[in-house]
């Protein structure tokens, strides 16, 4: 574990005396289990440098270093341990690429929101386990396939990024909730008659959508959709129970 912050400035934080750090089990927010680290929780510590992801223990089933504002270096996705359930790295300076494909399998929540992360994104290669994924706030670019990705995704929030292409949306999952696409640079036409019944958020705006836009089929339980700043077009219809927020 010591390798683990060995790139932390302020390690002092976690372990007391950098020079001489106090046992495992009292380090700031480690849980063990039969002898076994399987949670790390430093979110909101304040701490400065980087993480040698590679020498977290194998038995690490959450990761949790968001909030921390000065965290650097990049994430090798498949030097993360398998038995790996959440990570959340968000609100920080993580640079570089990010493999999808190399997850651990067993994935379920991956939070890498607002970093400097960039390239593609191939959602066709995350672990089928996998419910939540946000990446809103990075440099991201390319087209993305929203026709494969894993069959029990409740939220994707890929906000603010600079991906494009066109969208599909109605091959979603089945228990779809949330799905988050402001501020890219998306375009084409929108087809929104065949999205899951569960969908609840629908956030649109701000892209380069456009044509007209079939709005009588959308979901019951939708409570928030957002369209606006794209250049779509349509008769205004929708059900007769689905109120504007405006």
């Amino acid at each position: 574990m010591e390798m683990v912050i060995e790139g932390i400035a302020n390690k002092e934080k976690i372990c007391g005396d950098a020079d001489e750090p106090k046992d495992i089990e009292e380090w700031k927010g480690v849980s063990i289990e039969d002898g076994q680290v399987v949670e790390i929780g430093w979110r909101v510590c304040k701490l400065e440098g980087s993480f040698h992801f590679e020498w977290l223990p194998i038995s690490v089933r959450k990761f949790s270093v968001g909030r921390n504002h000065k965290i650097t270096g990049t994430l090798d996705c498949a030097s993360l341990p398998t038995s790996m359930k959440m990570l959340d790295i968000e609100c920080n300076y993580i640079t570089g690429l990010i493999h999808l494909e190399s997850l651990p399998e067993g994935m379920e929540n991956i939070d890498i929101s607002e970093n400097e992360l960039s390239g593609s994104l191939k959602l066709e290669s995350l672990p089928v386990s996998l419910t939540h994924f946000a990446a809103y706030d990075n440099e991201f670019t390319g087209s993305i396939d929203f026709t494969q990705l894993p069959a029990g995704m409740l939220y994707l929030d890929l906000r603010s990024n600079r991906l494009s292409g066109s969208v599909v949306l109605t091959q979603l999952p089945a228990s779809f909730v949330g799905l988050y696409l402001s501020y890219n640079q998306f375009s084409g036409a929108l087809d929104l008659t065949r999205l899951p019944s569960s969908m609840c958020d629908l956030w649109l705006n701000n892209n380069s959508f456009s044509g007209t836009v079939d709005l009588s089929q959308l979901p019951r339980r939708l409570e928030y959709a957002n369209l606006s700043g794209n250049s779509l077009s349509g008769d205004g219809s929708h059900p007769h129970w689905f109120e504007d927020d405006e």
